[in-house]
Parts: C-alpha cells; sequence; structure tokens
C-alpha cells in the first residue's frame, strides 16, 4: 500500500469536515469517523495495509506527560498517523491513556521508555515500566543505556535480558551504547537506535553505523539512526542539508531499518520548514524507494 494513497483518503476526509458557517452554539468536536465512517474504515484498511507491508519503520520519541499542556501537538493522540512506533519518553499520564487506544487502532506501536544508565537503579526501572506495560496494555519497551561498560551494568544487562525474554508478543528496543547488551541477548531487540542527533557530517554517520554493524555484528536492517528534525549535516560535499534527508538517504544505501524521529512534540509541528523536511523524509523511503 502507497503511502500517497493513505494521505489522499485522508485528504477527503478533512475536505469533508470543512464547513464555513460560524456556530457559536451547540458547537462539539466531530471524530474522523464520524464524519464519514466509509472513507474513514477505507483509510483504516489501507494504513493497516501499509503497515504490514514491507517498509522502512518510522519512529518517534515522544515527550509525553509534559508538566502543562499547551497545545495539541503535546497530545498523543496527534502524532502522525504514518508512524510505525512512537516511544514514550515519559510514564503516562491519564490523557495519554486516554489517547492510547485510538493510537494503537492506526497499526502504530506505542513503547514506553525505561533509562537504565544507572546499573544500581536499572533492574527496579525496567520493572516499573514492565508495570505499565501490563496495566496500559502498551506494545513493549525501549531499553535505554548510555553509561559505561561496567561489572554491575553486565549484572544488570543479564537480569534485564532474563525479564524481557519472560514476555511473548511485545516490541523492545534498544537505545544508547549498544555494547551493553550481549551478544547472547542481542536478538531480544527488534531495534537498535543509533543517536545521530548530534553527529556533524555523513562521514561521521556511516562510522557509528559500522561500528555497530561491524564490530558489534548487529543486522543493517535493526539500525535506525535517530534525528532531530531540526538539525542540518554535512553532506558528502561538507553542504549543511537537512539531517532528516540526508539520514533517509543514508538508510537506503546501507539498507538500514529506518529512521527515528528526535524531539517530535517539539518541533514537528512546524508547518512552514520542519514538517516539510519530515514528509520529504518520509516520501524518500516510502513509497518513492521500496526495499
Amino acid at each position: 500500500m502507497k503511502l500517497n494513497q493513505l494521505i489522499g483518503i485522508l485528504g477527503a476526509l478533512a475536505l469533508a469536515a470543512c464547513d464555513t458557517d460560524i456556530e457559536p452554539i451547540d458547537q462539539r468536536f466531530v471524530a474522523s469517523d464520524e464524519q464519514d465512517p466509509v472513507a474513514y474504515a477505507a483509510y483504516m484498511d489501507a494504513l493497516r495495509s501499509y503497515k504490514q507491508s514491507e517498509h522502512y519503520v518510522v519512529c518517534a520519541r515522544f515527550d509525553n506527560n509534559p508538566a502543562k499542556v499547551t497545545s495539541e501537538k503535546e497530545s498523543l493522540r496527534s502524532v502522525p498517523d504514518s508512524l510505525d512506533i512512537v516511544m514514550l519518553a515519559n510514564p503516562l499520564s491519564k490523557f495519554d491513556r486516554e489517547d492510547l487506544p485510538g493510537v494503537q487502532r492506526k497499526s502504530t506501536k506505542v513503547l514506553l521508555t525505561a533509562d537504565c544508565s544507572d546499573p544500581a537503579t536499572a533492574v527496579g526501572k525496567v520493572d516499573e515500566a514492565l508495570a505499565s506495560v501490563a496495566a496500559d496494555g502498551l506494545d513493549g519497551m525501549v531499553i535505554s543505556y548510555s553509561g559505561a561498560l561496567t561489572d554491575a551494568a553486565r549484572t544488570a544487562e543479564a537480569t534485564i535480558a532474563q525479564k524481557l525474554a519472560a514476555l511473548g508478543g511485545k516490541t523492545f528496543v534498544f537505545s544508547g551504547n549498544a555494547a551493553f547488551v550481549a551478544a547472547a541477548n542481542r536478538d531480544r531487540y527488534a531495534y537498535y537506535l543509533l543517536d545521530a542527533t548530534t553527529t556533524e557530517n555523513v562521514y561521521v554517520l556511516q562510522s557509528d553505523i559500522d561500528y555497530l554493524t561491524g564490530y558489534l555484528g548487529i543486522p543493517a536492517a535493526k539500525v535506525i539512526p535517530a534525528v532531530t528534525v531540526s538539525e542540518m549535516i554535512n553532506d558528502a560535499q561538507s553542504q549543511p542539508q537537512s539531517a532528516a534527508s540526508v539520514v533517509a538517504h543514508t538508510v537506503m544505501k546501507s539498507a538500514l531499518g529506518g529512521i527515528a524521529l528526535s524531539g517530535i512534540s517539539g518541533d514537528y509541528y512546524d508547518a512552514s520548514t520542519i514538517y516539510p523536511r519530515v514528509k520529504a523524509a518520509i516520501e524518500l523511503l516510502n513509497p518513492a524507494h521500496e526495499k
């Protein structure tokens, strides 16, 4: 299923919702499935087929549960439908729980992040996250580790691996220092996020990819570079380009798993700059170029 077909169906729904009459009384929000149930059902079927097809994965880190919600962009329900995975940075709020079923209905997996960078608290963090995964019906977890490889870290990793192995039907993603994961446990993770949010040029990016795939032996199809959409990366000619675009080209060149967007709640909705960059990167990967 081509992504532009999905956009066409959704566009028809949006046009159907337009109404220029001013009715200040008895106004209520009408969801897309209420505006045109037949068209919306077709859109959902197309979206499901697209996400079940072979394509480059697109995921995003979402800074949910802010201290104060200032706009719709900070609501989980507002994440783009085309995302395969949403990685929640914080514990769920009651509003997140209200939005969660609608997001999952669009075949988007919602994962909760457990920051395990402190070996002393790592296992406890995972236990807390696992409890939320079970209670809230989440689709899996992101295990994040940015510390050094110490004996305490190795001990914590072994315990975490045992806990993940006991769960079936869940998706696990690793973020950070991938050497933290013992070779025997690397298959537990569907994807490995490569932090490219501060990468200066395409050569450093490729070097980091080579470290994961060559030195650590992680399959290229499991590697997903994460970029901040508002940032730039120098290309092979030392010219600054949109980080999302540079990474998208690198994903195809190196047969990686896809792309991750960092800080989506903060900058995705900049209609003049950020949104076009994201849209261009996604269209470059899916469906303009298929694996």
